[in-house]
């Protein structure tokens, strides 16, 4: 029945969504769960061959690039999804002139959920308009599916209050399989002497991942507590370029990293700083928790249903709240930091694996072809 699926993620070309698809589909061969049809970009073919996984043993394996809404005039993508009962958009929307009959959907889009956010409210008149409209045609296309899956509950809940009636799944985010294999954990990375405490964040430099604040903690941290810090980013060279000398100062991007390179990112810091004022799941808390950092992040559902008690919570919006928590955890005793530590690895390891995650995915599929 299955040979009916086409899983899709053609779509996916940047972010944590290229880790959720290159792990689910590396955990479709460990599973031996072949007797699929899967599609994907470029770049998550890319991570697969550098994990090594077999995609010759699938049905069959198609790389193909589609971006945005003009996937909607791809005459040769839509034709191709003609072909298929089920469609499994590991992240949408699907833009298709005719929809599938089944289509299921993960949904990782928080403007659709929260559209007054401090990012929208800060914009021109003229790109309010823009946005608003953008997120009109995503909602359409989302909840023109028959199933959506998500990462959270607060993504539920929200979902079901702009009536979407379909079913909802909450299938847990978490973190990739190369984090339990440190055989193909990858450093490469040459920095300086460590002179001072490291936070880093994995992200691209989105609006909405509030990375503007890093200097500005920094500068008050070594003025008001004399406690000297440096923030880890990996950004794209164009995002880079676009920072200011103060940034620099303060800030050292690594680049782009490939997913076999995290693990050994979180080994440089003392810690991740995760600011973001906007997310539906992100998985890079869960990732710092099993590398045992500790979670310096935005007071934020989003976070919170995540960590629970084992992060360090600050306003997002406050700056002075953002230096006084980072300091006042580093002045700890080491064997209380290391408590906190010990639950928050817990949290983390009990949270969700590769595995279940990738079990939940092929469970919601096969109910569907039934």
């Amino acid at each position: 029945m299955k040979r009916r699926v086409l899983i899709n993620a053609a779509n996916i070309h940047s972010g944590g969504a290229v880790q959720v698809a290159t792990s689910f589909i590396e955990e479709l061969v460990s599973m031996n769960e072949l007797d699929f049809n899967i599609v994907v970009s470029n770049e998550i073919n890319k991570e697969l061959k550098k994990l090594c996984v077999n995609t010759n043993l699938f049905k069959s394996y198609i790389i193909y690039d589609v971006y945005g809404f003009t996937v909607f005039f791809d005459l040769n993508f839509n034709k191709m999804l003609k072909n298929y009962e089920l469609i499994f958009t590991i992240f949408g929307p699907l833009y298709t002139l005719k929809k599938p009959k089944k289509s299921i959907v993960g949904f990782a889009q928080p403007w659709i959920i929260y559209p007054e956010n401090e990012i929208y409210l800060n914009f021109s008149f003229f790109n309010k308009i823009i946005s608003r409209f953008k997120y009109f045609v995503q909602k359409f296309f989302f909840f023109r599916a028959d199933e959506i899956i998500v990462e959270l509950e607060h993504v539920k809940s929200k979902l079901k209050s702009f009536n979407f009636t379909k079913n909802i799944h909450v299938v847990h985010n978490c973190i990739a399989s190369i984090f339990n294999n440190k055989d193909k954990w990858v450093n490469n990375f040459h920095l300086p002497a460590k002179k001072e405490t490291r936070l880093g964040i994995l992200s691209r430099d989105y609006p909405h991942k509030n990375l503007k604040i890093l200097p500005i903690v920094a500068e008050i941290l070594k003025k008001k507590f004399n406690f000297k810090i440096k923030f880890l980013v990996t950004f794209t060279s164009d995002e880079w370029e676009k920072r200011d000398k103060n940034f620099h100062k303060y800030v050292e991007n690594l680049g782009s990293l490939d997913i076999n390179q995290c693990p050994s990112f979180y080994n440089l810091i003392d810690g991740l700083i995760f600011p973001s004022l906007l997310e539906c799941f992100s998985a890079t808390p869960i990732e710092a928790m099993i590398m045992k950092k500790p979670v310096f992040a935005s007071n934020r559902l989003f976070v919170r249903q995540v960590c629970k008690e084992c992060a360090v919570y600050f306003d997002p919006n406050n700056i002075d709240d953002i230096a006084s928590k980072i300091y006042i955890y580093f002045s700890k005793d080491r064997s209380l930091r290391k408590i906190l530590l010990d639950k928050s690895y817990l949290r983390a390891l009990n949270f969700n694996n590769p595995n279940k995650r990738a079990q939940k995915y092929v469970k919601i599929i096969t109910n569907n072809l039934v």
